[in-house]
């Protein structure tokens, strides 16, 4: 009797699909918001520089939020934070992820251009290390016109609900309540440097609304995630 193939039927075979999909999608569109993020946020911000009129998008509780240098620890924890969809993410919903970053990105830029922003602290380097090395090459790299919406609070909480949208079903509350205060530290850390203010992240967080909103996964996807 001629024995059936166990190439296609094995269960062994039949998990490997998925995950290779699942981070082909990843690397295909962190290219893409590489791409989208470095062609638009440091030309923004060149533009800015050479504008004459900025824009003050400040509230009177800006003045109170004090500089906290520890915190650019957690601000600067947002980089291995947006990697994190790699292990927690399935396809499609990494794909989607990848499209509203992409146009959060086009969108923040538009903004930025046409409405440049003034920093409304001064920009002060703390004396003491490693945090005199840190601030000084972060104000360095960034001029401080990009401001409204924040950038840096559009891809976190994209990330984060696309986390927690893909790990909540399968019961894993404490590590959606992880993430969940890991973005809002990561939120928090933006004011606390010095490197936004509230209404940069009120208005990302708008902005990160109406992208779920339009982008929305299709009908076939719904009914059969991968």
């Amino acid at each position: 009797m001629t024995q059936p193939a166990h190439s296609s039927g094995s269960p062994h075979h039949a998990a490997h699909p998925p995950l290779a999909r699942k981070q082909r999608g990843f690397v295909f569109w962190a290219i893409w918001v590489l791409i989208a993020s470095y062609a638009v946020y440091p030309t923004a911000n060149w533009l800015a520089s050479l504008r004459e009129q900025r824009f003050d998008f400040i509230t009177p509780w800006d003045g109170l939020i004090p500089l906290v240098p520890e915190f650019i620890f957690v601000y600067f924890s947002f980089f291995p934070f947006l990697v994190l969809p790699y292990w927690l993410v399935q396809q499609p919903a990494i794909s989607l992820l990848g499209k509203r970053q992409v146009a959060g990105t086009l969108i923040c830029g538009l903004v930025f251009v046409l409405f440049p922003a003034n920093l409304a602290f001064d920009r002060v380097i703390p004396e003491v290390e490693p945090y005199r090395s840190i601030f000084s090459a972060m104000f360095f790299v960034d001029k401080p016109h990009n401001l409204l919406p924040s950038l840096h609070i559009v891809y976190t909480a994209l990330t984060g609900l696309a986390i927690c949208q893909a790990q909540w079903p399968k019961g894993r509350v404490w590590l959606c309540a992880a993430i969940a205060l890991w973005s809002v530290a990561i939120c928090a850390s933006t004011m606390l440097v010095h490197q936004h203010h509230i209404l940069d992240v009120v208005t990302a967080l708008l902005l990160v609304a109406v992208l779920y909103g339009v982008i929305r996964p299709a009908p076939a996807e719904l009914k059969h995630p991968a």
